[in-house]
């Protein structure tokens, strides 16, 4: 395995720093602080790694930088892997259930027809949330201007109706 061999002397050789439990311990601490602005219970098991890695550090058991990085890169993945799950089963993430079936939350609105619509073709149009639709009157024809109810949809065009007065 000389391949990792020498990768291990290149990281004993160049990465002091890796070995200084202090930074281990802020880098831990700044991920950890990091979870409120990136919400996703993520970042805190790495911050949680670097924690753990700097008391490894602090206690001696750690002593080659090659060690200690493969030590973080375990422990995050395990702490991830285990306490995440853990932790969402009794904390579950907030998540709001609302209707996403487009042709029901259409139906029942109001729109304004822009231009003549008939009951043969989508060729007439009507002002809905902003924009213009394609629309095709349910019975007789609507003049540009009278406000129509939305029956339905198909594809992009709405199926409308005159409104009673």
């Amino acid at each position: 395995m000389p391949v990792f061999t020498g990768l291990r002397r290149c990281f004993s050789e160049n990465m002091e720093y890796v070995l200084n439990y202090w930074i281990w311990l802020g880098v831990g601490i700044v991920l950890i602080l990091l979870e409120f602005f990136l919400p996703g219970l993520v970042v805190i098991f790495l911050g949680l790694g670097a924690l753990l890695t700097a008391a490894m550090l602090y206690a001696r058991v750690l002593t080659d930088a090659y060690l200690t990085v493969v030590f973080f890169t375990v422990t995050s993945v395990f702490l991830l892997l285990t306490l995440r799950r853990i932790i969402l089963f009794f904390y579950p993430a907030y998540s709001e259930k609302s209707e996403t079936d487009e042709d029901l939350l259409i139906a029942g609105q109001l729109a304004e027809t822009i231009s003549l619509v008939s009951e043969h073709n989508f060729d007439g149009r009507v002002k809905y949330s902003g924009t213009t639709w394609p629309a095709k009157s349910a019975g007789g024809e609507i003049p540009a201007g009278i406000r129509v109810e939305i029956l339905g949809r198909q594809n992009i065009n709405l199926l409308v109706r005159r409104l009673e007065s």
